[in-house]
């Protein structure tokens, strides 16, 4: 009984200290990232509340 409790509790320790490991997605999202906005082209249409008005 005694050896039985001493392995439990041996591998729980070595379970805990065992190092968690991120994906390589999550360690590149914690990356900031700057990026410039660019303004979408201009079609040459009239828009008014979001319909199209004919020239």
């Amino acid at each position: 009984m005694r050896n039985l409790v001493l392995a439990a509790l041996a591998s729980l320790v070595a379970f805990a200290t065992l190092p968690a490991h991120a994906s390589l997605a999550d360690r590149q999202s914690d990356n900031a990232r700057v990026e410039t906005t660019e303004p979408a082209p201009y079609s040459g249409q009239t828009v008014i509340q979001g319909e199209i008005v004919s020239d």
